[in-house]
């Protein structure tokens, strides 16, 4: 019986000592690390970049056929079909026509590169 119940305080406390251990893995080291880090400021650059990212894409002018489809546009509000339109041909297996800004990507669902624009 003492053993029985001294195996049964050993284990118990092998339990509880792993529990301790699996507890809050967040230490003080990663409070500090956290607000330590340097905050975003924005500068004149960083809002010019952060403008020139919103202006109007014109596929027919600024991209190229073999380019990579950037991924803001791979969405499915730009998807159509090739009967919305009379000027485009049935797109191929793994192919996808994308309407943006009055423009016709065909773009490779596979690889994701523009194969052809329609302007």
């Amino acid at each position: 019986m003492k053993k029985l119940i001294s195996v049964l305080a050993l284990s118990l406390g092998v339990l509880s000592a792993t529990s301790a251990m699996a507890g809050s893995q967040y230490s003080h080291y990663d409070e500090h690390r956290y607000h330590s880090q340097d905050r975003h400021h924005w500068d004149n650059n960083q809002w010019n970049d952060r403008y020139q990212q919103q202006k109007r894409v014109n596929p027919s002018r600024d991209w190229r056929a073999g380019q990579k489809f950037p991924r803001a546009f791979d969405n499915n509000r730009y998807e159509i079909s090739h009967r919305d339109s009379n000027r485009l041909n049935r797109p191929g297996r793994y192919q996808q026509w994308y309407k943006i800004n009055g423009d016709y990507v065909l773009v490779n669902e596979r690889s994701n590169r523009i194969i052809r624009i329609v302007g």
